[in-house]
């Protein structure tokens, strides 16, 4: 009887965590902050409210702090694009594992002040590269690309100083994590400002987006010969959403939109991924998940980088 039982709660453990990967991020489902007030979860959060600079967009800076005492150095550090999505996956299970490491992470979760789990004109923008003269998203015309050097700035001038002040962090050991939009601001990131992290990591990167400016970063980056000797992006990628369409036509519209601009710009990740490790020093893993796909790798992607070490280092 005792091993029926084990058996069935090790089935059980498995069908969650399963159904917690291939989960996708429900666009219009109200966000969750029960996790910022629970109890005796091996972390403790505090809540930083900011605003860009031109005063239009409005965060929620969600901190997460191991209750265990700070190593000498610090702790180290793991920003999180699309704050208030990732709150979803911070189950108590999740922080106590998490919590065990010898070194736990702080957790900078980047979130908007809304009551949503994403502001979807704040993120089109935050996020993204565009030219001068054609910022409008291609995916919704309501939408502006474009304003990812300003929340570069924001990030550099006044997260990171925040959080210096707030919890004792390992600066030598700073990594930034993002899906889709969230994924092409990781490389841009990576290629214009590489010293701001030590690890990237970046989930079904929008690289497509006004690619030909990903291209001229990556050439730049090369001809200057940025030295990138103990840095790493781990890249992942999954399969386009070709089935099973949502029944929102404009969603469904935004998807297929999306997988056409994916299918034209397929060599784009090769390239990068070749470029970068034949002709830098970066530390580079690129994994395809076929059986997620672009919705769905948002949660196996923290589920991974979450709950396992970081690359390391060239020798």
């Amino acid at each position: 009887m005792r091993q029926v039982i084990i058996f069935l709660l090790m089935f059980v453990t498995a069908l969650i965590l399963h159904n917690t990967a291939k989960a996708q991020p429900n666009m219009n489902q109200e966000v969750n902050l029960a996790v910022l007030t629970q109890q005796n979860a091996g972390y403790h959060f505090i809540t930083i409210p900011m605003s860009s600079a031109d005063g239009q967009r409005s965060y929620r800076i969600y901190v997460a702090i191991p209750d265990q005492k700070a190593p000498p150095d610090g702790y180290p550090v793991f920003y999180a694009l699309d704050g208030n999505a990732v709150l979803d996956f911070l189950t108590p299970d999740n922080l106590h594992l998490l919590a065990e490491k010898s070194s736990p992470p702080v957790l900078i979760l980047l979130g908007n002040h809304t009551d949503k789990r994403y502001d979807f004109q704040a993120r089109a923008f935050d996020y993204t590269i565009a030219p001068v003269d054609d910022n409008q998203d291609p995916l919704d015309p309501s939408r502006l690309n474009g304003g990812a050097d300003l929340f570069l700035d924001f990030i550099q001038y006044q997260v990171m100083p925040a959080v210096k002040q707030s919890v004792p962090i390992n600066l030598q050991q700073q990594t930034l994590w993002g899906h889709s939009y969230g994924g092409l601001f990781v490389v841009h990131t990576l290629l214009t400002r590489p010293d701001l992290f030590q690890h990237y990591i970046a989930a079904d990167p929008s690289i497509w987006l006004h690619s030909d400016i990903i291209q001229t970063e990556t050439n730049a980056l090369l001809t200057q010969k940025v030295a990138l000797a103990g840095k790493s992006l781990w890249m992942m990628n999954g399969k386009m959403n070709t089935s099973k369409l949502p029944k929102n036509p404009q969603i469904a519209a935004r998807i297929n939109t999306r997988n056409k601009l994916t299918a034209k710009q397929a060599n784009l990740v090769k390239n990068l991924i070749d470029q970068l490790q034949h002709h830098t020093d970066l530390v580079v893993r690129y994994e395809q998940f076929p059986q997620e796909n672009h919705g769905s790798l948002f949660g196996k992607s923290l589920q991974l980088v979450l709950f396992q070490p970081i690359l390391k280092h060239k020798q």
